[in-house]
């Protein structure tokens, strides 16, 4: 797994975070057929392993901040506090009871705002691991929080300040518990040949302490806000 930075600016991440807020509330039609318009299938059957489950899901990082939804009442208030990272998906189909490698990348799609660049929002294998185990017995229309695992994975880096500037940071604006935009592929970042570069999914990586030359990063993520709409099959 590759990581990449694609927004240095700190200033410039407020900016069209402010912008996607301004927009939000038309969005908003269209997102709901897909996401509290589904229709509750097999109401009374709890899911088993080997069901596929239709779900509506809030991300939070460590310390419980909401970074991407399909909760578009959550979205808002959150906008209105002046938390603009917060985007917005769609629900998502995942199979009951499957494990797949930790550090293999799903990209979930963000319906808002529009970014460019990016392939969607990653979620790591560790992740969609545990919530695939967590929706097990759960029934349609009920809510739940999943916590994440990531065994002995710290998902850390440290950034000197040299590197941060390489990636595109301009290192003296970042602080302590900020977020910053980061890049994850799964193929190199330069092109061998004829290929072509992968486009890299977000993530939102915090910083966890700070020097005068270098930045401590995770990104791990905390839990899941799962709603189940329907069991698909």
């Amino acid at each position: 797994m590759k990581k990449t930075q694609q927004k240095g600016s700190k200033s410039n991440d407020k900016a069209w975070m402010k912008w996607a807020y301004v927009g939000v509330a038309l969005l908003f039609a269209v997102a709901m057929v897909g996401t509290y318009f589904s229709p509750m299938f097999n109401k009374g059957q709890a899911v088993q392993a080997g069901n596929v489950a239709l779900i509506g899901y809030t991300i939070r990082g460590e310390d419980g901040r909401p970074l991407i939804t399909t909760d578009q009442g959550l979205l808002e208030r959150e906008y209105q506090k002046g938390n603009y990272n917060l985007l917005l998906s769609r629900g998502m189909e995942i199979p009951a009871g499957i494990e797949i490698p930790g550090e293999e990348i799903t990209a979930i799609p963000i319906v808002h705002p529009p970014i460019s660049g990016f392939s969607g929002f990653s979620l790591l294998g560790f992740e969609i691991t545990s919530m695939s185990g967590g929706i097990a017995g759960m029934r349609p229309g009920e809510m739940r929080t999943i916590s994440f695992s990531y065994g002995e994975n710290r998902l850390e880096a440290s950034l000197s300040e040299e590197d941060a500037e390489g990636l595109g940071l301009n290192f003296t604006e970042w602080e302590v518990g900020d977020l910053i935009p980061l890049g994850l592929t799964t193929s190199p970042e330069i092109p061998v040949g004829n290929d072509t570069p992968e486009t890299p999914a977000l993530r939102f990586g915090r910083i966890l302490a700070k020097t005068p030359d270098s930045l401590a990063i995770t990104y791990r993520y905390g839990s899941a806000d799962i709603t189940l709409n329907s069991i698909v099959r």
